[in-house]
């Protein structure tokens, strides 16, 4: 074998393991049943039990899915001021961001932004979930992946979150 195709060869290898490693990072689409207490406890939880698990988002003020490098951000967005250092941290995207999520009334919700690779699974939308004091989000029912995986997919949420359904010190689930 020549050092031509010895060399072409490693390049391909590597490039091939790059791809796979992100198209690895998935995130299957899981259904989880909604809240139907209307003092935010979970179904299976007694009355008056504070929230806890489940759905905590009440809209998503901005969502976009899409290939292209992005950074992968997680923030509680407790007014407009930190809604817009968020957006001006996809550049392209700022002002598309701010339009859309910039009429939250903070006295009463706040705003969870979260940014992240899907690998080679495109996102129609996304819910926030909450187990305990961890926040996560879950995709919304999509089509298996491609086989192959040219360039991963990532995903640009603003979720809305009643402010009660918000833990003190929230924590992101990688």
């Amino acid at each position: 074998m020549s050092l031509r195709r010895a060399v072409s060869a490693s390049l391909l290898a590597a490039s091939l393991t790059t791809l796979s490693t992100a198209c690895g990072q998935q995130h299957a689409a899981v259904s989880v049943p909604p809240n139907h207490r209307a003092d935010g406890g979970t179904p299976s939880s007694p009355p008056g039990t504070p929230y806890r698990q489940g759905r905590v988002d009440s809209r998503l003020a901005y969502f976009t899915s899409a290939p292209g490098p992005v950074r992968q951000v997680r923030a509680v967005l407790r007014g407009p001021d930190e809604l817009n250092a968020f957006a001006r941290l996809f550049r392209g995207r700022a002002q598309e961001i701010i339009d859309r999520a910039g009429g939250t009334d903070f006295t009463r919700t706040t705003l969870v932004g979260w940014s992240a690779t899907t690998g080679c699974a495109q996102w129609p939308s996304a819910t926030l979930h909450r187990a305990g004091d961890t926040l996560k989000p879950i995709a919304g029912p999509h089509p298996e992946p491609p086989p192959e995986c040219y360039a991963p997919f990532h995903v640009i949420a603003v979720f809305e979150v009643p402010r009660d359904r918000l833990p003190v010190q929230p924590r992101f689930a990688d």
